[in-house]
């Protein structure tokens, strides 16, 4: 089996998920990094014995690197990818898949005209107890959807902001606790649950209105088929980093997600099922899922398949947030904080 290169653009926290992915597969290498930081691109390019790049256009000319992970900053995300597609690479951008509905479409029409494949890391949709989840309402012993919760309370303070100046800014990061913590979880009820829209949304900066021009918390009034409607509550005010909790109510039953733990109710009772996995790189609350959607991604580059999640997956889960982020609902948005 022959191994795919792949250059790593965005040397920062979440790319060591990537990296140790990357390294526990057979069918697919890192041959080249970037990063406009010259430390942290010298310091993974000597790690990993790769060649480094501080431009990434630089890095897209080396043809040694045949598919390219975007893990940089949301207001990079289309550009690159758009970049990566037209130089004949395949890219796994991590999410948002771009600032916009039109960053979006520009993105999957890239990747049309290049016949190149393009996915989106929503790697929660990976975990165990997700795809048990799936496996489940697929199967359809619980009958139609009726309605259910889901909830997300992080903490991110002052700092974790102005370390990363692009943060809490509408322009670069497009939002915050919707469009990047929660993101994952709003992606992972759509696709356990089907077709989502949004009747009503509130966004409000409780907690860092002195420090963020965007949102620290959101909520949200969900509507689906046949009147089916779900609660969704999310919020960087917490004093720690929560298990993401879900709860699904069918005609037949119920499912419930804790973290890693689900509680099955149906037919033959209730019981727990614990998919807790130990994580060798990340934080528990992200979920174990990057290194089996990395690991799909390459299996299907080699066979010649598409994607699972595919440009216009990722596309509904954007006009999710497009359509919260824009609902009459919302408060005014502010002018910035920061220049």
């Amino acid at each position: 089996m022959r191994s795919i290169g792949v250059g790593i653009i965005g040397c920062g926290m979440i790319s060591v998920n990537h990296f140790h992915a990357l390294s526990k597969l057979e069918n697919a290498h890192v041959t080249a990094v970037c990063d406009i930081d010259p430390e942290k691109k010298k310091s993974a390019s000597s790690q990993y014995q790769v060649t480094g790049y501080t431009d990434y256009r630089d890095m897209l000319k080396d043809p040694q690197v045949e598919s390219v992970h975007i893990c940089t900053p949301h207001f990079l995300h289309a550009e690159m990818t758009i970049a990566a597609l037209q130089a004949g690479k395949h890219v796994l951008c991590e999410k948002p898949m771009g600032m916009s509905i039109q960053e979006a479409e520009a993105m999957k029409a890239a990747a049309e005209k290049s016949g190149k494949q393009l996915t989106v890391c929503f790697q929660n949709r990976f975990n165990g107890a997700s795809k048990r989840m799936k496996e489940i309402i697929t199967k359809g012993t619980l009958g139609a959807f009726r309605g259910g919760s889901a909830f997300v309370a992080w903490n991110r303070g002052e700092n974790y902001y102005e370390s990363s100046p692009w943060r809490g800014s509408w322009q670069r990061e497009g939002g915050s606790v919707l469009i990047n913590q929660a993101i994952h979880t709003l992606d992972l009820l759509k696709y356990l649950v089907g077709p989502l829209q949004v009747q009503s949304a509130t966004m409000s900066a409780k907690r860092l209105f002195s420090v963020i021009e965007t949102e620290d918390t959101c909520d949200m009034l969900l509507v689906g088929r046949e009147g089916s409607r779900v609660l969704f509550y999310a919020s960087n005010c917490g004093v720690s980093n929560l298990p993401v909790q879900m709860h699904l109510t069918f005609e037949a039953g119920e499912l419930h997600l804790n973290g890693s733990l689900l509680t099955i109710r149906d037919a033959d009772g209730s019981r727990m099922e614990d998919y807790t996995e130990a994580l060798a790189v990340g934080k528990d609350y992200w979920g174990s899922g990057h290194g089996p959607l990395i690991a799909d991604f390459y299996d299907r580059l080699q066979e010649g398949r598409s994607p699972a999640i595919l440009p216009e997956d990722a596309m509904e889960t954007m006009q999710l947030l497009t359509a919260a982020y824009e609902s009459e609902s919302n408060i005014r948005r502010r002018k910035p904080c920061r220049q």
